[in-house]
C-alpha cells in the first residue's frame, strides 16, 4: 500500500489547483462561476476520500465508509459504504485531527477518550489503522492537549486494557515493534507500528529464507 506525505492533503490539491481555480471566479459570473465552485469543492471531496482510503488495508477501506468528523465525534459522510467501518481524512493541520479507518468498537472507544470519559465502553477489542501515521500530544496521557507535538510512524492499535509489565512490552513510544500505549489508565492499548499486512504469507511450497543481522559486540562485566 502506497502512503503520501503529511503535508500533501489538501494543501496540495489548494496549491496546485485550488487557488488558481478560485482565482479564475474573479473574472466570471452567474453559472460559469458557481460551476468552477462545484468542481473545486468535488475536488477537494475526492482528494480527503483518497487519503482516508490510505489510511488502512485496502481490503476494508475499499467499501468503507468515509466521513469526515468533528472534535465531539459528529460525523459528515463523503462516500456511503457497505461494510461497518468508518474511514476519516482527519486535519493536518489540527495535532492529533488523524486520517484513520476505526472498525465499530474502535468508534465507540474513539468516541469515548473525545468525551474525555472516565474509562473507554467498547465491551471487546477494537481496531483502528492509522497506516498514514500521526502526529499527538502524549503517548502517556489520553487527554494531553498541550504538550509538543509527537511525530508517529504509520502503525495500527487493538483497543483493549494491555497491561505492559505482564505482556513484557514497552511503554515508550517507538518507530518499530509494539508498545503499550497510554498505560496504567484506563486506555492502555497495544500500539503496533508497520502495517499487519506487510511482508509475505506462507503457502505449502514456500522457502523460508533467513535473515542475517548484526549485533552488538558482547562484552563480559568486570
Amino acid at each position: 500500500m502506497s502512503s503520501v506525505s503529511r503535508r500533501t492533503f489538501v494543501s496540495a490539491t489548494t496549491v496546485a489547483g485550488a487557488v488558481p481555480a478560485i482565482l479564475s471566479t474573479e473574472t466570471l459570473s452567474g453559472s460559469q462561476a458557481e460551476a468552477s465552485e462545484d468542481r473545486l469543492n468535488e475536488e477537494i471531496r475526492n482528494e480527503k476520500i483518497r487519503r482516508a482510503m490510505l489510511s488502512g488495508p485496502s481490503v476494508i477501506t475499499k467499501d468503507a465508509t468515509v466521513a469526515e468528523m468533528d472534535g465531539l465525534g459528529n460525523m459528515t459522510v463523503l462516500r456511503p459504504g457497505t461494510n461497518a467501518w468508518v474511514c476519516v481524512p482527519g486535519n493536518q493541520n489540527v495535532i492529533g485531527a488523524t486520517d484513520m479507518c476505526i472498525d465499530p468498537m474502535g468508534m465507540v472507544w474513539l468516541k469515548d477518550i473525545m468525551a474525555r470519559k472516565p474509562k473507554p465502553t467498547n465491551s471487546t477489542p477494537g481496531l483502528i489503522y492509522m497506516l498514514n501515521g500521526a502526529t499527538q500530544h502524549s503517548f502517556t496521557d489520553p487527554f494531553d492537549r498541550t504538550s509538543p507535538p509527537i511525530p508517529i510512524g504509520p502503525h495500527w492499535m487493538i483497543l483493549w486494557p494491555f497491561d505492559a509489565k505482564a505482556a513484557g512490552l514497552s511503554t515508550v513510544m517507538r518507530d518499530a515493534g509494539a508498545m503499550v500505549m497510554f498505560a496504567g489508565t484506563p486506555y492502555a492499548h497495544l500500539h503496533i507500528c508497520g502495517s499487519p499486512w506487510e511482508g509475505n504469507e506462507y503457502h505449502s511450497d514456500a522457502r523460508a529464507v533467513w535473515t542475517m543481522r548484526y549485533e552488538r559486540p558482547y562484552v563480559l562485566e568486570k
